[in-house]
């Protein structure tokens, strides 16, 4: 089910939303399977409404690996390769398996900063949010952000 503008991973009868990687000038085929393999492992545990914003744009840099970010909307997310105009929040982070490691509950947050593996520049309340938007299994706790 791809086009040529967005590619669409539709899978899982309890799936609530589409998960959708939007086609960019970044011509990394790699990057763009890897975007869809996490956003189909992380969509089942993907939490809307979470947020409690209407929209909210995570830019992801890393020290080794190209860029991507990942725009959360109150009903579904997307991730896209390549930069954003405008992120929300910057995340820096060492590589790929941090990113994902953090996002999927897998690694520890603070740990992660601590040692230099993680920082934020942006709305620094989403840049902590955002470990508990796709976590697993644990009782989440909502709060709400106000700018």
């Amino acid at each position: 089910m791809l086009s040529h503008s967005t590619n669409t991973v539709r899978g899982l009868a309890h799936w609530r939303h589409a998960v959708k990687i939007r086609e960019t000038q970044v011509n990394n085929p790699m990057l763009k399977r890897l975007l869809i393999e996490k956003s189909a492992e992380l969509a089942p545990h993907f939490k809307p409404g979470f947020l409690q914003r209407e929209q909210s744009i995570f830019q992801f840099s890393f020290d080794s690996g190209e860029p991507f970010y990942l725009e959360v909307r109150s009903t579904d997310f997307e991730f896209t390769a390549g930069e954003t105009a405008q992120p929300t929040v910057t995340l820096f982070l060492k590589d790929h398996s941090t990113c994902w490691g953090l996002l999927d509950g897998s690694m520890d947050g603070m740990r992660a900063f601590m040692d230099g593996s993680y920082r934020a520049d942006g709305n620094i309340v989403l840049s902590q949010l955002i470990l508990y938007l796709f976590k697993r299994d644990d009782p989440t706790l909502i709060y709400e952000v106000q700018d």
